[in-house]
């Protein structure tokens, strides 16, 4: 073989390597001791580094963490404690004193019973929110019973670390037992009365988020659940085991819970309304209601590869198929936590998708938009959790079946509704439960409220099933779009009860009634409102 050739079969040989590599892995800087060199990583711990890196940048010289690097960035405890449970993944000297040193920030900032900034009741035991860069607080936080949950289960990752971390978290007794306090504090049981802003105090198991909105959500109830049984960890191997009972009995009362209050029979609601009706969520909002589906996997409430489990995500998949080509469907959030959600269940195509799609923005020098440290998190667990798949089945979707298009009955149905302004949640008019109602938030006249159908179809009928302070004055009107709508009936002397106005078959998604005038001075309500075809 000629020298020529033997070039030519090298460099045939170095691209066909080259190409293999580039299936799943890529150049990036990692440390070796102290000085970091190029090396060929896989594609996981590629971007388990750089998020690393990026929750360590957040960190403030006080021990929190900010949400993201910017200056006077929200620091979130809710957020931090996901980023460090993530960093107890790669747990180098540096990261776990990086969580060490949040953990004792975070147990410095535990609540009294009384909040300075309102001067009203607190529950003892919760953290607020803080602002960077001189971390100063306007005594409010998102819930409860979330920052309460993920931070137990913090610790009891910290603490499973080593026998000299376990003998630390000991030292804290006092805190670990006030956060507990916190988390059951939150809990709808007969010690305590919740307020009812989103559901009853009828002593169901459930956690509200904070006694300010008193909301019981799937989410929240998911990390709880998770939080309970870091409890009882720490029970028995920091706290001396003394409420190990009473901490058991609150698990097995929400986890009975999550399934006779949120569960409906082919998704969970996402909240609970008070209601046993027909299932309120729907796919077709993306939070809270599709997201949700994913949390009680996630956080073990089932079993993430449970036939439940594996239906939830195929169908968030079908109806949000885009998510691991790094599609953002809320305008808040890119939710990375989808990502782990994939890792749990080992879809190993979509998490590696995701994941090549965050390298090709971080080769650039940066990070995705509206990137948190909790996203970066979520996407380094879902790395973890690749890597370490073990005897894990590899996904195999569920078909999903979209259920049949309703051609004859009430086709505004557990769709999506809205208001100019309201006192209670608006898809209470379109759930078919006739107990409960939406209403304007007061007695103003001039208001609208609206369904959208979620596509365009023949709309030819609305019946409404008014309360008692119904409408004299009002008009409907259909869209095809949510921009041009068209009057399709009026009344300057509507008489309440139980209406129905038919009109000309038109094309809509959008229907809307404009509530001009009330008839009593109360803020104008109805039980249902309904769309047909005809």
């Amino acid at each position: 073989m000629t020298k020529r050739n033997i070039l030519i079969t090298l460099i045939a040989g170095l691209l066909t390597i080259s190409t293999a590599c580039q299936k799943d892995k890529h150049p990036a800087k990692i440390p070796v001791t102290d000085t970091p060199v190029e090396v060929l990583v896989s594609i996981y711990d590629s971007v388990i580094f750089n998020q690393v890196r990026y929750i360590l940048s957040t960190q403030l010289p006080s021990g929190a963490f900010k949400d993201n690097t910017e200056s006077n960035s929200r620091i979130t405890p809710y957020f931090a404690s996901i980023a460090c449970r993530a960093l107890l993944k790669k747990p180098t000297s540096e990261n776990v004193a990086a969580v060490k040193k949040y953990l004792i920030w975070y147990m410095s900032k535990l609540n009294g019973t009384i909040n300075p900034n309102t001067g009203r009741t607190e529950v003892p035991g919760s953290v607020y929110d803080y602002f960077a860069p001189g971390e100063t607080t306007n005594g409010t936080y998102d819930s409860v019973d979330s920052y309460a949950a993920l931070f137990l289960s913090l610790m009891k990752e910290f603490a499973e670390l080593s026998a000299a971390n376990k003998d630390w978290a000991k030292g804290y007794a006092t805190q670990l037992n006030l956060i507990g306090s916190a988390l059951e504090k939150c809990v709808d049981n007969a010690s305590n009365n919740v307020p009812t802003t989103f559901g009853p105090d009828d002593n169901d198991g459930l956690s509200i988020d904070s006694y300010v909105h008193g909301a019981k959500y799937t989410m929240d109830n998911s990390e709880v659940n998770e939080g309970f049984k870091s409890m009882l960890w720490l029970q028995t191997n920091v706290l001396g085991g003394s409420q190990t009972a009473h901490f058991t009995s609150l698990l097995d009362g929400n986890t009975n819970a999550m399934e006779s209050q949120l569960w409906r029979g082919t998704m969970y609601n996402w909240n609970d309304d008070g209601s046993a009706g027909a299932t309120i969520s729907k796919w077709t909002t993306f939070y809270a209601d599709a997201t949700c589906q994913l949390y009680p996997g996630i956080f073990g409430v089932i079993s993430p590869l449970s036939p439940r489990a594996n239906l939830l995500y195929s169908t968030f998949n079908f109806y949000y198929p885009a998510w691991s080509a790094g599609t953002i469907y809320s305008g808040a959030y890119p939710w990375a936590i989808v990502s782990y959600a994939a890792a749990i269940i080992n879809d190993k195509a979509r998490v590696d998708q995701y994941i090549n799609h965050i390298l090709s923005i971080n080769r650039g020098g940066t990070q995705k938009e509206l990137w948190y440290d909790a996203e970066a998190a979520y996407v380094i667990l879902a790395a973890d959790k690749m890597k370490n798949q073990g005897n894990t089945p590899v996904f195999v979707p569920t078909p999903y079946v979209p259920p049949p298009i309703n051609t004859t009955g009430n086709i505004a149905l557990n769709k999506t509704a809205t208001a100019s302004t309201s006192f209670n949640d608006p898809n209470l008019s379109i759930d078919g439960n006739l107990t409960t109602r939406w209403s304007l938030a007061a007695a103003t006249e001039g208001e609208w409220y609206m369904v959208d159908l979620g596509s365009v179809g023949n709309v030819g009928r609305v019946d409404i099933k008014w309360e008692g302070a119904y409408a004299t004055e009002y008009a409907l009107q259909v869209s095809t779009d949510n921009v041009t709508f068209t009057n399709v009936f009026s009344t300057v002397a509507g008489i309440g009860g139980n209406t129905s106005h038919a009109f000309t078959v038109v094309q809509a998604r959008y229907v809307k009634i404009l509530l001009n005038k009330g008839a009593l001075p109360y803020p104008m309500s109805f039980w249902e409102f309904e769309v047909y075809h005809q």
